[in-house]
């Protein structure tokens, strides 16, 4: 999941280099992709706090 998020948010950032009659349909494909993929990222990271918050740790020996 991170590395296509690393791939989409570089392409985002290359989009200067597309020709002008795609450009800003592909702008609007990959910031999409970009935000469904950091939306991913954070519920994943949200839920593995969550189940974190919820285990006991063991006693130090």
């Amino acid at each position: 999941m991170c590395e296509e998020l690393a791939e989409a948010e570089l392409a985002l950032s290359r989009i200067d280099e597309v020709p002008p009659a795609l450009r800003e349909s592909r702008r609007a494909e990959w910031q999409e992709l970009v935000d469904r993929l950091v939306g991913e990222v954070g519920a994943v990271l949200h839920a593995d706090a969550a189940r974190k918050s919820r285990v006991i740790p063991w006693p130090p020996r």
